[in-house]
């Protein structure tokens, strides 16, 4: 019963608020009469040239960004990621294999020579 008391009572009020600004609403003729003198003020209208030129580069500045990423499987799947820490505990295996590598890259230099 609460609810429907509060539903009337906001439906009455709403409905004077409603017909009190109704009567204080501009006649036609008057509206009209302002929307000239804003068509004719030179500086209105170069502020509307001014604003619409500035909300056209917003635009295309925000067109040049780059979409959003759809796909994340790059993100999710950074286990995959290979770290070369090569130069850190090295076997005697690994060891000779870079030392062979090394002498080769220094054998390539000194016959570029």
């Amino acid at each position: 019963m609460r609810k429907l008391g509060g539903f009337l009572l906001g439906s009455v009020v709403g409905l004077g608020v409603g017909l009190i600004a109704g009567s204080l609403l501009l006649p036609e003729d008057a509206t009209d009469d302002v929307k000239k003198k804003l068509a004719e003020n030179e500086k209105l209208q170069d502020l509307k040239e001014k604003y619409d030129k500035g909300t056209e580069a917003i635009k295309n500045q925000l067109a040049s960004f780059p979409k959003s990423v759809e796909d994340d499987s790059e993100l999710r799947d950074f286990d995959d990621i290979v770290i070369d820490d090569t130069n850190k505990d090295l076997g005697e295996d690994e060891k000779s294999d870079k030392d062979a590598v090394s002498d080769l890259n220094n054998d390539e230099d000194t016959e570029n020579n």
